[in-house]
């Protein structure tokens, strides 16, 4: 159940390059939050920018963490790309921020659970997406895509490798890992694969690397979900803004606010675009 609600900021700061890390003291969220799921944010207490911002949470830390100091907070990664996240970025220890979550439909968990390893697949930010779901699979054999367009876009590497994961990095200009895409490095993986054996994929990031990877995987016996960016206005269904249209005869426009942001791959009509 989502609701409004504030928070206290804890620290803000810059990660690399123009990526940040804001940690929030909200425990009605930190408690409540599953991965997947999302905050709407308000960037201003002015007029400018007056729509929230959608993000997902990074790190969580519930009533009862290992760390007794983190108890009720949460934190979300992000990218200053426009006045809202440029406004965020000015965030100062202390200063109180409105809040709406936890919001949308997270990442189902196989079941039972597969020996085979689960796989990661995230562009830019959606790694961050990802990283909750891979701390609940921490004990499962994974292995983890992440790409950018250079290596200054390549998040939660080290985060990944604290669980153990298989990292396989991209980028585009070559400067770190695999030179090329996170879709075209997956897809030299999964030649190696036995035909039509099972697996699981969990995805996240740009659309059109979504679209890439649906088609990676046609026919060859993987079981996928993605969650989807989408820019939003109210984050909760009720302006239809942020629609996609999807395979199913019944609902085939669905909000990824509300339906989603977690949806099967092979749901998702990519004629949309």
């Amino acid at each position: 159940m989502a609701f409004q609600t504030f928070g206290i900021v804890l620290r803000n700061e810059r990660v690399q390059s123009i990526y940040f890390l804001l940690e929030i003291d909200c425990p009605p969220i930190a408690t409540r939050i599953r991965p997947g799921q999302f905050v709407m944010l308000k960037v201003s207490e002015g007029f400018h920018p007056i729509l929230r911002r959608p993000f997902s949470v990074y790190k969580s830390y519930p009533e009862d963490p290992p760390d007794k100091k983190k108890r009720g907070r949460f934190s979300v990664q992000y990218k200053v790309v426009g006045t809202g996240t440029q406004k965020m970025s000015e965030f100062r220890k202390g200063d109180q921020v409105d809040l709406i979550g936890p919001l949308g439909n997270g990442f189902t968990l196989p079941d039972p659970l597969p020996s085979s390893d689960i796989l990661f697949v995230g562009g830019g930010v959606g790694a961050v997406t990802l990283y909750p779901l891979g701390e609940v699979l921490r004990e499962r054999k994974l292995s983890v895509f992440v790409g950018g367009r250079t290596k200054k876009d390549l998040l939660c590497i080290q985060d990944f490798k604290n669980l153990n994961a298989a990292m396989f990095t991209a980028t585009e200009d070559g400067s770190a890992g695999f030179k090329g895409t996170v879709i075209d490095l997956f897809s030299s993986h999964i030649k190696k694969r036995k035909r039509h054996e099972m697996g699981y994929v969990y995805s996240c990031g740009p659309i059109g690397m979504l679209e890439g990877l649906a088609q990676k995987i046609k026919g060859k016996g993987f079981i996928a979900q993605a969650s989807l960016e989408a820019r939003m206005a109210c984050g909760f269904g009720a302006c239809w803004g942020c629609t996609v249209r999807t395979r199913d005869p019944q609902t085939p426009y669905q909000r990824v606010c509300k339906d989603g942001p977690v949806f099967n791959l092979e749901q998702i009509d990519w004629g949309f675009r």
